[in-house]
């Protein structure tokens, strides 16, 4: 088994240069001691354009391969660090890559870093706060504080993502097994599960909790690159939650250098007030925004597309193609699994229409095709089975699903299958044709965006319009025709994207009408891929009862001269 861990660095008078989510990586690999991971460094050609996001490390005590180029273009799939395993599995992102790692560990303590029933950072930043706050918010922070971006008029302002943290400390505790812990380390039997999780008194000595976790190892790198280029500002007084738990640590750290100079200040810390708000995902304080639109507001925004030209042409593209299910092995058919039978039924026949459109858009052609957010890869696997001479790549963020994909693969040995544990923003790679079914809200549309950069077809079945918003990737309206008609009204868009998500009660009158801002959103979608020299073919999924989201947008492109 030659499984390895790609990183990249720039070499300037032999000294290395890596970026912050690198330098994290470099020393969880260091941490793990014996593991069957071979690290591989490529010396990048040219120097970075922003050179003080890097810091300069040793490598000393490392054993490392210097590459120059790699033999699998896997390796290309997705931004570094990546790991590479059998060959045909890419781990990319920083809480994944560091998860892997600690799995691979032979070194049992390490292994343990992974935490209770190993669910340490396995959510993805997407959907946990905790997660995006170690892999995205505390590196950022960091990237920014090199940059002296907190130092302004001889003074220097606490980055808010320190003080979030000095905060999280002071919360109790919130773990699955809080209540057994508590008995165990107070020695009392008669602690009951209706105890406010306050009165436990359960240390919150490290970042999750009473022990020490893969969360830990990824703050304690960042804390001491803050607490190093902090090191002629007092800021210990102002965050002793924060000094107390990095005191606790022991871990070692590989020797490195920050870019630039430390400020030398008069000790002016402007310290920001912020909200005490937990990094907890379940912690009932927490902010959720819930928007609830009024009706007349929705009426309002549908009277602005009086004059759109708004319509879907029902059938899906090409839904006469003929397709057997009697052909496909049970382990790829969603009736040999563990569904229930109608829910399965259902999702046969979703499957069966995106089946039918890739087999028309491929023909006879040797396509690259990647699964956006495949889940545990039904459609990927189902495609790579009747479309055998073309390889299939199945892109998805959460490892449990992946786990379950890894083993259907396995059975039906499918050799034209690679997988990519991957956040959509990370992969890089280059493709023929982009499948999705059921992307969430704003998956939807970077998935398309992915496919229009890569001038690929696509196969789209888009879902939660309501959870569209404005990103720093993508904005609203799409096409350029829509943000005409919602010009000075953005809302009203949204408006309509919210109420597209009312279609469950077939007997209710607003199902109508959220079939109806389904089709809005998809024809905004329809218009945004059309310049780019697209044929798009908007239907619905037949029959229309095998999901409430049962839009299918189908795209072709066009060479334009």
């Amino acid at each position: 088994m030659n499984n390895s861990l790609f990183i990249s660095a720039y070499c300037k008078q032999e000294q290395y240069f890596v970026d912050i989510k690198t330098f994290i990586i470099i020393n969880i690999y260091q941490l793990a001691g014996p593991c069957p991971l071979q690290l591989k460094l490529k010396i990048l050609k040219k120097e970075p354009i922003n050179k003080t996001n890097y810091i300069s490390l040793s490598l000393a005590e490392i054993n490392f391969e210097i590459i120059t180029t790699t033999n699998s273009e896997l390796t290309s799939l997705s931004k570094w660090p990546i790991i590479l395993i059998n060959n045909n599995y890419v781990v990319s992102g920083l809480c994944s890559v560091a998860r892997q790692i600690c799995k691979l560990s032979k070194n049992s303590n390490v292994q343990q870093l992974l935490g209770f029933r190993e669910a340490c950072l396995v959510a993805c930043a997407e959907s946990s706060i905790w997660t995006k706050f170690c892999e995205i918010d505390i590196p950022n922070t960091i990237e920014k504080l090199i940059s002296n971006d907190f130092v302004s008029n001889n003074s220097f302002t606490l980055p808010h993502d320190v003080l979030k943290y000095e905060n999280h400390l002071s919360q109790p505790v919130r773990i699955h097994n809080i209540f057994k812990i508590a008995r165990d380390t107070q020695n009392d039997q008669s602690i009951k599960s209706s105890t406010a999780r306050k009165e436990l008194r359960v240390l919150h000595d490290y970042a999750e909790g009473p022990y020490i976790t893969l969360s830990d190892v990824i703050l304690f790198a960042c804390f001491e690159i803050i607490f190093k280029y902090c090191q002629n500002i007092s800021i210990e007084s102002k965050i002793p939650l924060t000094m107390e738990w990095f005191n606790r640590q022991n871990s070692k750290i590989i020797s490195f250098s920050l870019p630039i100079p430390l400020p030398k200040l008069e000790n002016i810390i402007i310290v920001p007030e912020i909200n005490n708000v937990s990094l907890y995902n379940a912690d009932p304080t927490r902010i959720v925004s819930t928007k609830h639109t009024k009706q007349y507001k929705i009426e309002s925004a549908l009277d602005l597309l009086k004059t759109s030209n708004i319509k879907n042409n029902n059938l899906p593209f090409r839904y006469d193609i003929e397709f057997n299910w009697n052909c496909i092995p049970l382990e790829a058919n969603p009736q040999g699994g563990a569904l229930p039978a109608k829910r399965a039924n259902r999702k046969c026949e979703q499957l069966e229409n995106l089946i039918k459109a890739t087999i028309a858009v491929v023909g006879n052609k040797t396509y690259k095709i990647v699964d956006f957010c495949s889940g545990s890869g039904h459609l990927g696997i189902l495609i790579a089975l009747v479309l055998p001479k073309c390889e299939i790549i199945l892109v998805e963020n959460k490892e449990r699903s992946l786990a379950r994909a890894r083993e259907t693969i396995t059975k039906l040995n499918l050799n034209n299958i690679i997988i990519v544990q991957s956040n959509l923003d990370y992969f890089v790679g280059t493709f023929d044709l982009g499948l999705a079914l059921h992307a969430c809200g704003v998956a939807t549309d970077l998935v398309l965006q992915m496919c229009i950069k890569n001038k690929a077809d696509f196969v789209c079945c888009p879902c939660c319009y309501g959870g569209i918003k404005q990103c720093h990737e993508v904005s609203y309206p799409r096409s350029e025709n829509f943000k005409n008609v919602f010009d000075k009204a953005e809302e009203q868009y949204f408006n309509l994207a919210h109420a597209a998500d009312q279609t469950h009660d077939p007997e209710n009158l607003k199902t109508k009408q959220g079939y109806f801002c389904m089709d809005v959103i998809d024809t905004d979608r329809q218009l945004y891929a059309q310049p780019y020299g697209y044929e798009v073919h908007l239907g619905k999924l037949q029959p229309v009862t095998c999901t409430n989201k049962n839009n299918l947008l189908v795209g072709v492109y066009n060479k334009i001269d």
